[in-house]
């Protein structure tokens, strides 16, 4: 009887779990955005991570126009939370190199410490 009942939920477990493995969602990667070159191939209809470390969140949002998209990597624009409402101010750091200038495009609060980032959004099968 015992090992009745150990096939049973055996047998169970295993059938669980091949459910949820070929019923699960597809899962989203992240991909950090970090200078102006990436804000720009950006496009309508992508989906963004506003992930902020002050609140400890992770909200998606939707591109809706190129000029939003690089909206997000304006120096000296203001970016906010959509969970704390905290704005975070745009700055650019970093030393441009000998022939292409690569700034990396940073959220600060209002201390100067680094405090958000946005990433795209990719999905994986």
């Amino acid at each position: 009887m015992k090992s009745l009942t150990r096939l049973f939920i055996t047998s169970a477990l295993v059938l669980g779990a091949t459910a949820l493995a070929f019923g699960a969602p597809r899962s989203k990667t992240y991909s950090s955005l970090r200078n102006a070159d990436q804000f720009a191939s950006l496009k309508t209809g992508d989906t963004v991570l506003f992930v902020c470390n002050e609140c400890t969140t992770v909200t998606e949002q939707t591109i809706e126009s190129a000029d939003q998209a690089m909206m997000l990597c304006k120096e000296g624009s203001m970016v906010t939370c959509p969970s704390c409402k905290l704005e975070h101010k745009i700055v650019m750091r970093g030393r441009p190199a000998a022939k292409t200038p690569r700034h990396e495009v940073v959220y600060v609060n209002d201390k100067g410490e680094e405090c958000f980032f946005i990433a795209k959004a990719v999905e994986t099968p």
